[in-house]
């Protein structure tokens, strides 16, 4: 065990923060143990043709995207590698970093180069958060009408969108370039680089310089691509908007079988809260992290905490017991057809020489 590591101490202080939630809450986890009996079951059943409409979508955003990149993969391929992707960013506690690795692998095995991969998981991301925007302005007027649109949850929503505009901008402004990509890498990972040293050993630098900048060069590759087929991009924005959808819709109906209709506005904002954190999660799948922050979101807009923390767990254990199994299975019948092992993927194993982008 390395007590030097920066993933170390971050996992600790995660699950110390786990830990403490179950403390301060245990009355709440008990009234929500008790509460799940009282659950309306039609309503629950409901969830998984919306779940299998969330992971068409998905098949439907890769298969779409990776057209604009002039390569075509059916959509009963991209369904499955859904399923697996879900699987694996759940289950291998990465921060999100797995699902790269992964995904790289997988359809390298289709004729698909991992340059284009890169781009389409990251667009992925970025098209999907900038949809939130739409979603999160939704969210204000619904809370503004029904009067539940606190101040708190009114600076939640505009950090998050101005984080978000921001964020692309910043990441658009320097793979548009390839001196800024060369200013950039000689600039921030150097820095981040000296400020974690101390938590790694020294024969081990905590980011790798030299992959981070063969990323960015790819996606500058086909950033240019893209911008000169732009109009393609509605396709898998369409796309993301319906993923999105299909997700605040399930947590809905989560709510609909505890019997109460709450604002769709404070599902929206919990839910782009938690997912944003959960994206850095170190974690598997943000345990902890998510539930934490979806429960505190909804009820500062109003909801009982009992019920939003009910609500929360049944959501994530429901998603996690339905749709993992089936995600595992594929992954595991993929690696057969490839032929490799899950220690061979980076991001999920090891590399050859033990470190990946983020090691």
């Amino acid at each position: 065990m390395n007590f030097k590591s920066f993933k170390f101490w971050i996992n600790i202080i995660t699950i110390g923060a786990l830990v403490l939630l179950i403390v301060l809450a245990r009355k709440q986890i008990g009234d929500a143990i008790h509460t799940v009996w009282t659950l309306n079951f039609f309503w629950l059943f409901l969830i998984i043709p919306v779940q299998i409409g969330n992971y068409l979508a998905v098949g439907k955003f890769y298969q779409s995207y990776l057209k604009t990149l002039g390569e075509k993969v059916r959509l009963k391929e991209t369904f499955k590698i859904g399923l697996e992707m879900n699987f694996v960013n759940n289950v291998f506690p990465s921060g999100g970093i797995s699902g790269f690795g992964y995904l790289g692998v997988r359809l390298k095995k289709l004729g698909v180069k991992g340059s284009k991969t890169t781009l389409l998981q990251t667009s992925r991301h970025l098209l999907t958060f900038v949809s939130f925007i739409f979603y999160l302005l939704l969210a204000l007027l619904l809370l503004s009408i029904f009067g539940s649109a606190s101040r708190l949850i009114i600076l939640v929503a505009t950090t998050l969108s101005s984080f978000i505009v921001f964020g692309t901008l910043i990441l658009l402004y320097i793979i548009s370039n390839e001196d800024r990509i060369t200013q950039f890498m000689a600039a921030l990972p150097r820095l981040v680089n000296r400020i974690v040293k101390f938590f790694h050993t020294k024969n081990k630098q905590p980011i790798n310089i030299a992959k981070i900048e063969s990323l960015f060069r790819d996606l500058h590759k086909d950033y240019i691509h893209v911008r000169k087929n732009w109009k393609d991009l509605r396709y898998p924005f369409m796309w993301t908007m319906v993923m999105n959808f299909t997700e605040i819709l399930t947590i809905f109906i989560v709510y609909l079988s505890f019997g109460e209709l709450v604002n769709p506005g404070a599902i929206i904002i919990s839910y782009a809260v938690a997912n944003m954190a959960g994206l850095v999660a170190v974690l598997p799948g943000g345990v902890g992290v998510y539930e934490g922050l979806m429960t505190a979101v909804m009820a500062s807009a109003g909801v009982n905490k009992v019920l939003a923390l009910s609500a929360t767990v049944v959501y994530r254990v429901l998603n996690m017991a339905l749709f993992l199994p089936p995600g595992y299975f594929l992954y595991q019948r993929a690696l057969r057809d490839m032929d490799v092992e899950s220690e061979d993927i980076p991001g999920v194993g090891e590399e050859e020489d033990g470190t990946d982008i983020l090691s």
